[in-house]
């Protein structure tokens, strides 16, 4: 399956679309609000009970789509859209593009279709790369080419599920080893055309987890840890922990965020796990070689609903963007990771009231 430009019919079929009440695209991030729930324990937003959880904030797959076309309209030609193909139900796999510079950076969302807010943080982050005009955004278009998947799943999200839809009920996160389903085969061949050096995955996690030893309500969690350290080269690792004290350092004293590591895992299914270790690919093409993504991490970030879409939104996109302008600057390429190395793990929780 060889990759299918769509900017074009993308723009011709929306030409006469709005927005469709997305909120707006800037990263200038507020404060957390300090009062706005009832004191609960632990800390921090909850769903009430019987609580009516709605997705009308949440962008859909034809709200995605025309947010993709408003971008790339805006954008100066900074911004291309693209198709890999179509979905099992026959949508078109969207991606874009932005940014001209030696090193390519994949970000991903939303490959869990009930996983909401990263598909809004990826939409602001690639807003904010196309059309600002600040240093940082220059210097990151400058150095990197960013691939921005705002909605990997799009059957799952449009029926709020976890998995594909068809031809099987599938976790596209598992599903590179056996490339069962459309998405996985078209992404993959993306994947092996473009090389990434580094890769971030968008994915959210329970509604009250906590932080290991604490009852503090712990909102992300970092993954720098697809697959057990000793089967990864040293690069590999190092530049995984490097990833993952970037982000800390960019949400250190940010709201009562509360930080935690994700834990150990060793799948080799995963997306992030076969860009680093390779060897696999869909039937009748060429295995990638270890070695070609140099890093990938992921972020969890709490699910709750409409209850905190804003703050939750920021929670991505604060610390995507500080490793994206850290690898445009090459300060990734120094840093440390005492920080990763010393957080604390998290731990499944519930809500009290």
């Amino acid at each position: 399956m060889s990759v299918r430009p769509r900017s074009r019919r993308l723009r011709a079929g929306l030409a006469l679309a709005g927005s469709a009440g997305l909120v707006a695209a800037g990263l200038t991030v507020a404060a957390a609000p300090a009062t706005a729930d009832p004191a609960h324990t632990p800390g921090g937003p909850c769903l009430q009970p019987e609580q009516e959880v709605k997705r009308s904030s949440v962008a859909n797959y034809d709200e995605v789509v025309r947010k993709l076309s408003q971008i790339e309209n805006n954008s100066q030609g900074r911004v291309q859209v693209d198709s890999v193909g179509l979905s099992g139900e026959g949508r078109e796999l969207f991606y874009a593009t932005v940014g001209e510079g030696d090193t390519t950076f994949w970000l991903q969302a939303r490959i869990h279709g009930n996983e909401l807010q990263s598909t809004q943080a990826v939409l602001d982050i690639l807003q904010n790369l196309g059309s600002s005009g600040s240093p940082d955004a220059q210097l990151i278009r400058d150095e990197l080419t960013v691939i921005v998947i705002p909605m990997y799943n799009p059957d799952g999200s449009e029926a709020n599920i976890r998995q594909s839809t068809t031809p099987t009920r599938t976790d596209l996160n598992r599903d590179w080893e056996n490339f069962v389903q459309p998405e996985s085969r078209a992404y993959w061949k993306l994947f092996s055309e473009l090389e990434p050096e580094l890769a971030l995955d968008l994915h959210h996690m329970g509604t009250a987890p906590r932080v290991a030893g604490t009852d503090d309500l712990n909102q992300f969690q970092i993954g720098a840890r697809t697959v057990a350290p000793s089967r990864l080269l040293p690069g590999q690792w190092d530049l995984a922990r490097q990833m993952s004290e970037v982000s800390l350092n960019a949400l250190e004293g940010y709201g009562q965020t509360h930080l935690a590591r994700y834990s150990d895992i060793d799948i080799t299914n995963a997306v992030l796990s076969r860009m680093l270790l390779g060897g696999t690919a869909p039937a009748g093409e060429t295995p990638m070689e270890q070695g070609v993504t140099k890093g990938a991490i992921f972020y969890e970030v709490r699910g709750v609903g409409q209850k905190s879409n804003g703050y939750l939104a920021n929670l991505f996109s604060r610390p995507t963007m500080a490793v994206l302008k850290a690898a445009a600057d090459g300060s990734l390429y120094t840093s440390g990771w005492d920080s990763y190395d010393a957080l604390p793990y998290g731990r499944s929780g519930s809500c009290g009231f």
